[in-house]
């Protein structure tokens, strides 16, 4: 995984095997793990589909202010509509839904309060 500086926008640039994707980081809403797939949900409905692991991006996100909610699921609090407590799910701006798990309630709790 590369990244780079492009016109003061943090870009993070994908290298698959045939492909070459570039996403930026400030529209990312959403990712979404599907076994050995990434789904990157972005702000205005587009999504981009990666053959890597959302482990493969944990770490360097996660410096970037994305939170782990969920073993399928890294959200970018900047879009977080809306927190159900009782049922355990975050409503992101664009609709999508992320579970969150019991171990990571935690960490959701210290930054909604």
């Amino acid at each position: 995984m590369k990244t780079y500086q492009q016109k003061g926008n943090e870009s993070l640039l994908i290298i698959n095997q045939k492909t070459l994707k570039k996403v930026l980081l400030q529209n990312v809403v959403l990712l979404k793990s599907n076994v050995n797939y990434t789904t990157f949900y972005l702000q205005y409905g587009k999504e981009k589909v990666v053959a890597h692991t959302l482990k493969f991006f944990e770490d360097y996100l996660e410096t970037r202010g994305f939170l782990r909610v969920h073993r399928s699921f890294m959200i970018n609090p900047n879009f977080v509509k809306e927190y159900n407590h009782k049922q355990e799910f975050i409503t992101m701006i664009n609709g999508h839904k992320a579970t969150i798990s019991r171990r990571r309630k935690c960490i959701l709790k210290d930054f909604v309060e």
